[in-house]
């Protein structure tokens, strides 16, 4: 390769067991699919964080989210920058953000020169801002009578889809073929809620959808169950999301392949975190969970010239960067923590020789720590530290039976882990803590609809 282009995908809220390639019996990611069959794919990679904002510092600083501040307010820049160290090398950067929380205001622009923060075009109907509003809104009679006007009250997006993200991107990509880049693309569309707008015609169906937004926001912030037909009905609709991204996902690839631009490109994909479909008695990924269905993640990496292979091995998506940079030819930052994973495939596993993944649930006076290796998982919570948690994931892949006052060995070397991970913290701590950002009522509102605030 020369110079490779770098194309990253990241896709919000994919679980990994959701896809084709991964055992998933429901013929939803024929695209993802057939990428990963001729790219090289990670059984057991493990994100650094739990939700967003926690995990994408480990995906494009290759540090963890309790580091230089936390990643609460905007994004340090103390932190390493290894998207600076491709500018410097003659990269053209862009990135394509459909979520509020990677946007400029939580500063992700950095060192990126064409970065666009896409906003959700549709807005919510007149009576969703009435006392009294929203109920009826949850009522099919309502939506028959705006249709008799000519009007669609389904409930709006909060983040643009994404056929708008590849409109937008493609028209980038096209006017820097020939150029080396670094492209980012953000794909929220797996994020809840789930429904797929341009759907959403019928009467009966839009009262329902807004039946969803209420109940789900009620499961999260008060703990209201969630019965069997409505789990059902949830993952379907994931389902049906999961499979609208994976075919614009397709139309990108089929772009890059026709365009010539995969020829020299390295192709990355992967998820910030999954989503809990009630494993814990929540949904989502607003709760403290630092179980596999969050903290395992799909990642496929496309390197021109390298055959599909399949790696067993766990990595952290704090390796990411490191392997850009790698296959880039820069040299990489001061302070980066992951290594690069190309030893994995180039049939040198020895190469790589993490013992662990961390991962952390980091966010307000919330604070908690998985250690994962390959047979173990330890879980440590800062406001309960007597309450840790040990796992043996050979025989126990569910992690239903806490084995931490039969193993004290294995506990102990693995708080060594936190240990460190603690002062990391202590070592980078900045001599002010980085404040939240000033948010506008549109942002607060995204955050909202997204689940994350109250």
């Amino acid at each position: 390769m020369n110079r490779p282009n770098i194309i990253l995908l990241t896709v919000d809220t994919l679980r990994a067991d959701m896809l084709g390639y991964a055992g998933y019996q429901r013929p939803i990611t024929p695209n993802i699919d057939r990428f990963a069959a001729q790219s090289v794919r990670f059984r057991q990679a493990i994100t650094a964080g739990s939700w967003t904002q926690a995990a994408f510092p480990g995906i494009l600083t290759s540090t963890y989210a309790s580091m230089y501040g936390g990643c609460l307010g905007p994004l340090s820049t103390e932190r390493p920058s290894p998207i600076k160290s491709l500018v410097e090398n003659g990269y053209q950067t862009a990135a394509f953000s459909t979520s509020p929380l990677l946007s400029k205001t939580y500063g992700y622009h950095h060192h990126i020169k064409h970065f666009v923060d896409l906003l959700p075009t549709e807005k919510a109907p007149f009576l969703f801002g009435l006392k009294g509003g929203q109920p009826l809104l949850r009522t099919p009679w309502v939506h028959r009578l705006a249709q008799l006007f000519g009007q669609n009250w389904r409930p709006p997006k909060v983040y643009p889809t994404a056929a708008e993200l590849n409109e937008v991107a493609i028209q980038w990509l096209e006017a820097h073929q020939g150029e080396p880049f670094f492209a980012w693309l953000h794909y929220m569309d797996v994020h809840w809620p789930y429904h797929l707008e341009e759907t959403l015609t019928q009467p009966n169906e839009i009262a329902a959808a807004w039946q969803d937004l209420a109940h789900l926001h009620e499961v999260n912030w008060y703990g209201l169950p969630v019965s069997a037909a409505q789990k059902a009905r949830y993952v379907n609709l994931y389902e049906q999301a999961v499979a609208y991204c994976d075919a614009q996902i397709g139309k990108l690839l089929a772009h890059l392949a026709n365009s010539g631009l995969a020829e020299n490109s390295v192709i990355i994909l992967v998820s910030d975190h999954g989503e809990e479909f009630l494993e814990r008695k929540h949904w989502g990924h607003v709760e403290i969970n630092l179980y596999d269905e969050i903290l395992n993640v799909p990642l496929i990496i496309h390197v021109p010239g390298v055959a599909g292979q399949v790696v067993e091995q766990q990595v952290s998506t704090l390796d990411i960067m490191p392997t850009v940079l790698e296959l880039a030819n820069c040299t990489p930052p001061d302070g980066m923590l992951g290594t690069s994973l190309s030893p994995l495939w180039q049939g040198n596993p020895a190469g790589y020789n993490a013992e662990v993944a961390l991962s952390e649930r980091w966010r307000d006076d919330v604070h908690k720590i998985a250690v994962r290796s390959a047979r173990f998982k330890y879980i440590w919570d800062r406001e309960k530290p007597e309450e840790i948690e040990l796992y043996d994931l050979v025989v126990d892949p569910n992690e239903t039976n806490n084995l931490a006052a039969q193993q004290p060995e294995v506990v102990a070397h693995m708080h060594g882990y936190v240990q460190a991970q603690l002062q990391r913290m202590r070592d980078t701590s900045p001599a002010a803590m980085v404040a939240e950002p000033d948010l506008d009522a549109e942002i607060i509102a995204r955050l909202r609809g997204l689940g994350y605030v109250e």
